[in-house]
């Protein structure tokens, strides 16, 4: 998953939560296959500027999906996608 501008993905004046927003789009790429099981992703920090939102945001939508057992955190070396079943 590249670094691009992403920002045009999520609809920032809608109903739905950002963070959510942000969960779901990473989601798909994990689903489609553009972010393949063991694929390191950004950083917070990089996907906050990518999606125009803060870190906190993007956080909240790494909890989530940390959650659901689609990523990896490990502390101080990065978040990684979990492979497929």
């Amino acid at each position: 998953m590249s670094v691009e501008d992403r920002s045009s993905r999520i609809d920032h004046s809608g109903p739905k939560l950002l963070w959510r927003q942000i969960a779901e789009d990473i989601l798909a790429d994990l689903n489609s296959g553009a972010l393949p099981g063991g694929a390191q992703l950004p950083s917070e920090l990089d996907l906050a500027s990518s999606y125009g939102v803060s870190r906190i945001t993007v956080r909240r939508a790494i909890k989530e999906l940390r959650q659901e057992g689609r990523v990896r955190v490990v502390q101080g070396r990065g978040t990684y996608a979990e492979p497929a079943d």
